[in-house]
């Protein structure tokens, strides 16, 4: 089921990115500023706007719905896998630091001194 939510989310965005870019902005894209008119757009002049606009909701929609969906899927009440690691780490380093420590002594130094002749 996350595998599905995973796909139709990335499916979403990169089709929202797709539908926007396709969209002209509200001064009608470069062609306007020459006072060329924008009937030969993608779906003729007034249609475009309106269907456009349509999908890009719909799939809004779609988008912000998978992201809670898969937000609230993944989370167990609160505990991410972030707290889950860090959970398991503190637990590591409880057990490691209630281990007796070996301890090894040092040799002694041997300080070889020559007698003194008179």
């Amino acid at each position: 089921m996350d595998i599905l939510l995973t796909t139709v989310h990335t499916l979403a965005a990169l089709f929202l990115i797709f539908v926007i870019i396709i969209q002209g902005g509200n001064s009608g894209g470069v062609g306007a500023a020459f006072g060329g008119g924008n009937s030969t757009g993608l779906f003729g002049a007034s249609g475009a706007t309106s269907f456009l606009g349509k999908v890009t909701y719909l799939m809004a929609g779609i988008f912000m719905l998978s992201s809670i969906t898969l937000s609230v899927r993944t989370s167990t009440s609160g505990k991410t896998g972030l707290s889950k690691k860090l959970e398991q780490q503190a637990g590591d380093v409880k057990t490691d630091s209630a281990k007796p420590a070996e301890t090894t002594t040092p040799a002694a130094p041997v300080n070889e001194t020559k007698p003194e002749t008179k």
